[in-house]
């Protein structure tokens, strides 16, 4: 009977041991992902290091009980589960890297370039058509989020020369100030020396948008988040999806291409100034890119103030939407004369004495220069809409007849649908 109850209690205490090791196999696993080792105190006797024994199918030898618990199990007590000790290591940590700035995300495929057609025509110095032609270009969509979308226009590399003849600026005086009073005129003598001395300009090739950055373009990217500080999301004066933005700074105008370039990884920027009269003159030497003169039928300015020997006509007194005017230069751009003022990268120089002649950026003591506008606008004098006109313009300053346009960089070569 005693042996009986003696192999019954050992069975209780054999099972009694593999529960209390199962117990302590189960927070090992839970407790590795933290890099915490633990070994039961059971667990840790001296083992002799060598070639493991083969597991035996004999039944555990009772010798291993010690005294205390052997009298336990005969006195039919389960005994005390086996102390746990615990050692900690604490997970490496590695060298703390400083945390770079946020670079600009980089586009997944290279921007597919389109084909389009468009008019092109020239006038005279009445403001009659003496040509109208058909021309073709390619441009790129972009992606500017909240389903908006920007047409990039590939504009060649290539050379120009860039503002006035000096030998000019009389008769361009004339042409430019009929209209005008003497104290008027002064005044637009005085600011074509701005114009001057010519020099003759190349250019690498690049992308600018096909029409002056819209307000929906603009409220799309000004939901972006911030690279450097806040813009309005619809600050402009003439409300209207396609108008173009205005009562823009630059300092609002550079923000806008900080965080394009961020969304689509390609660089934005401002153009050059010498970029924006390559782009404007699209190879041509007269006054305006669509000949000797302009009409309000093709652009958008004060049809009261005419250039050289057109004739007074409307003036909208507003912007009209980007393009609605259907004429565009050599180069597929469109209301690169009138609608609104574009503010180029460039720091304000009052001549071109000294301008770099590679179409970079003119930034010598730009740290509180004024910064240039060009292209006139719609309550500018046709005579400020030339091609070769320029401006100044404090960086901070919003006007409800300033905008502005993009262009991109060319960084890689283009996927070309034929």
């Amino acid at each position: 009977m005693l042996g009986q109850r003696t192999n019954g209690n050992r069975k209780v205490g054999f099972w009694c041991r593999m529960i209390t090791t199962g117990i302590a196999l189960v927070l090992i696993a839970s407790l590795a992902v933290a890099q915490v080792v633990i070994v039961p105190s059971r667990l840790r006797t001296s083992r002799p290091t060598g070639k493991a024994k083969s597991k035996s199918k004999k039944k555990p030898q009772e010798s291993v009980a010690q005294p205390a618990q052997l009298t336990a199990e005969l006195a039919g007590v389960n005994p005390p589960a086996p102390k746990l000790s615990f050692t900690i290591t604490p997970p490496a940590l590695g060298k703390l890297e400083p945390v770079e700035p946020e670079a600009p995300a980089k586009p997944k495929t290279a921007p597919e370039l389109l084909g389009y057609e468009f008019d092109v025509i020239r006038a005279d110095e009445r403001g009659r058509l003496v040509e109208r032609r058909k021309e073709r270009a390619r441009f790129y969509v972009e992606n500017a989020g909240a389903g908006v979308t920007l047409e990039m226009v590939e504009l060649p590399a290539g050379s120009f020369v860039m503002g006035s003849n000096p030998n000019e600026l009389d008769q361009i005086g004339i042409n430019y100030g009929r209209a005008l009073n003497k104290d008027a005129k002064l005044v637009v003598q005085s600011r074509l020396l701005a114009e001057t001395p010519q020099r003759t300009v190349k250019v690498a090739g690049f992308y600018m948008s096909k029409y002056e950055i819209t307000q929906a373009q603009w409220r799309a990217v000004a939901g972006l988040p911030k690279v450097n500080h806040e813009l309005m999301s619809d600050p402009s004066a003439f409300k209207g999806g396609n108008r173009p933005v205005e009562q823009i700074s630059w300092e609002d105008a550079v923000e806008f291409c900080e965080r394009l370039s961020r969304l689509t990884g390609r660089r934005y920027r401002l153009p050059t100034e010498a970029e924006w009269e390559y782009a404007c003159r699209a190879g041509t030497t007269w006054p305006f890119s669509l000949g000797e003169t302009v009409e309000p039928d093709w652009v958008n300015y004060d049809g009261k103030q005419p250039y050289a020997s057109a004739a007074k006509d409307t003036f909208r007194q507003q912007t009209v939407s980007v393009g609605s005017l259907g004429v565009a230069n050599a180069f597929g751009l469109y209301d690169m004369h009138g609608n609104v003022w574009e503010w180029c990268l460039d720091a304000w120089h009052e001549t071109y004495a000294g301008a770099p002649v590679d179409g970079s950026v003119w930034q010598a003591d730009a740290e509180k220069a004024p910064r240039v506008l060009r292209g006139g606008a719609w309550d500018s004098p046709a005579g400020e809409c030339r091609s070769s006109e320029r401006k100044q313009s404090n960086s901070q300053l919003r006007l409800n007849n300033v905008g502005f346009r993009v262009v991109a960089e060319v960084d890689a070569p283009l996927i070309v649908k034929r």
